[in-house]
This record gives structure tokens, sequence and C-alpha cells, in this order.
């Protein structure tokens, strides 16, 4: 989305209390730690990538990943500005489709997911029990977060996955959703719509604004993908939409 279209959406947001009639105020509970938290690779794995990364990346972005007039930084503040609130899968295509810059085919998927694994140890973030796989749906479910930074602050962009209801006039609820995230893409991925698949729904609901160019009706009853700025009050939970998709089936009763 624009600076310009978002600009425009927190306005209509920030109005949204006082002009619309809303629903029941919004039962979300907090979701705590992303699970990039409780260590999504192993310490081997990360070894590995160290040993490729060397090989591979080390000329241009230098071994301590402080980067050069080649390429950029890959640790720190540099790191969480580029890749923070986004998904490990955003940063493994970075890898796949372009790194190294001159040949990126010489290096095989395979490992690039290892070299990822290594960045993320660089920055702090822990090892687990499980290697992180080759999977772009688990890739995407994963999100580069500061450590308790899961809580949305109003006007953020995220996304959530939930039932999609009518409700007064021509307004629309999302209810039953999953636990929301912060995100830096307006509209899914096929990678991350295939993720929504999988998202088990919960309890909270988010009043839609912004509805009629995505065609509401047509997801009625429907699990869908839900994208937009957030705002929350005491009373309202709105979400001012940048992209609605369906995500794979009825919600039933």
């Amino acid at each position: 989305m624009s600076r310009r279209r978002r600009g425009a959406a927190w306005i209509v947001l920030a109005a949204a209390p006082l002009a619309v009639v809303f629903g029941a105020d919004s039962g979300d509970e907090q979701p705590g730690d992303s699970k990039i938290w409780n260590g999504v690779y192993t310490a081997a794995q990360a070894e590995r990538g160290k040993e490729n990364f060397d090989k591979s990346c080390s000329n241009c972005h230098n071994a301590d990943l402080n980067g050069s007039v080649r390429a950029p930084s890959l640790r720190g503040e540099r790191f969480m500005g580029n890749w923070g609130n986004g998904s490990a899968n955003a940063l493994f295509i970075k890898l796949r489709d372009s790194m190294p810059a001159t040949y990126p085919d010489t290096v095989p998927e395979a490992i690039k997911i290892d070299i990822l694994t290594y960045l993320l140890q660089v920055n702090g973030f822990p090892a687990g029990k499980t290697e992180l796989k080759l999977d772009q749906a688990e890739l995407e479910d994963i999100q580069i977060v500061r450590k308790g930074d899961q809580t949305a602050p109003n006007f953020a962009l995220v996304r959530v996955v939930g039932c999609l209801t009518p409700g007064n006039g021509k307004n629309w609820t999302l209810t039953r959703t999953s636990e929301l995230a912060v995100t830096k893409d307006d509209a899914p991925t096929p990678a991350a719509l295939k993720d929504a698949e999988t998202k088990t729904l919960g309890a909270g609901s988010f009043d839609l604004v912004s509805t009629a160019a995505f065609k509401p009706e047509s997801h009625q009853g429907r699990k869908v993908e839900a994208r937009g700025l957030l705002y929350r009050d005491s009373r309202h939970s709105l979400l001012n939409l940048t992209s609605l998709e369906d995500a794979g089936g009825s919600c039933g009763n």
C-alpha cells in the first residue's frame, strides 16, 4: 500500500469509532512471545549456516556481519530495521532469489535455509530442538520480532484469520479470530495463505472498516485472512482492510 493510501486509511480508522455502528466488544487475548523465541532451528544447523555464510556471503557482508560498501549489515538494528515485523519467509525469499548478488543459483536452497538460521542466531534468537525446514508456509508463520513485542500498537499493519460475519446494516465483523501478527505486507503471498489455512480460530472479533472494495458478501461464513490497520480502545476493536482473502473452508456453526 502506498504511503498516501495508508495515510488516508489512518484518518478513516481514527474517525471510525465516531462514524460506524459497532457490534460487541472484542474478546481478544493478547498474544505472548512469537514462536521465534521458542527456538525454530538447532545449534548444529546454525553452525552449518555459519560455515556456508563464511564461504558465500562474507566477502560482501564481512565475516562479522557488520556489512561493507558492497552490502548492508546483517546484525543488530540494521537487521531488525530491514526484517523486523516481517516473516522468516520474506528473508528466505531474499536469500533465495538474490544472494549471492551476482550468482544466486550457485548456492542451493537447502544451504540458504541454514544460512538463515545463522542470521537468526547472530541476532539473538535462540536455538531449539528441531531444525528449520525448507517449507514456505512454516517460514511464513515465523515472525521476526523483538522479545515480548507482540502486542500490536494502534495503526500497525497486522494480519489475522477469522470468520467473516455480516453485522448491522452494511457492516462486517471478523469473528473467532486467531492471534494477530504485525506484518509489513499489505496482502498475503501464496505461502501466507497456505499458512492461514492451518491457523486455529480463537475467541476474538474485529469490526471491519473499508470492506466494500473486497466484496465481503462473497466470503460470508468463510474462514478468511484479513490484513489492515489496527485500532483498539476500551470499547472497540477495528481493522481497516488492505486485504481480504479466502483461507480455505467454511467456518461452520
